[in-house]
């Protein structure tokens, strides 16, 4: 009876030791849980900064370059304008055309 007894006394431990075990388990596993999702916040924030300083640059880079390009297609567009306006012009010569390609038949 005595071995029985003893018996049940290291079962009762055993099992109080597993109990343990498993409250250790639990708690470190919500630890991990909650430093992940940290790191996983913190991560997503660091992302996020990054990624609106780089669309801002990007955004920026593109304004200026559109700009340039706006500026130079004025310059052109007015250097052609100007080009025609200087053109010398036979308003003879072109009603001459125009009658003879329109009126070719009479």
């Amino acid at each position: 009876m005595a071995d029985n007894n003893e018996e049940i006394n290291v079962i009762a431990h055993l099992l109080q030791v597993e109990k343990n075990a498993s409250l250790l388990i639990d708690n470190a596993l919500k630890e991990a849980e909650q430093k992940l999702a940290q790191a996983r916040s913190q991560a997503n924030l660091e992302f996020k900064q990054k990624y609106e300083a780089c669309v801002g640059n990007l955004e920026n880079e593109y304004n200026q370059k559109l700009n340039e390009i706006q500026t130079d297609h004025d310059k052109l567009f007015d250097d052609f304008k100007e080009s025609l306006q200087s053109q010398p012009k036979n308003n003879a010569r072109f009603n001459n055309l125009l009658e003879s390609l329109l009126f070719a038949d009479k």
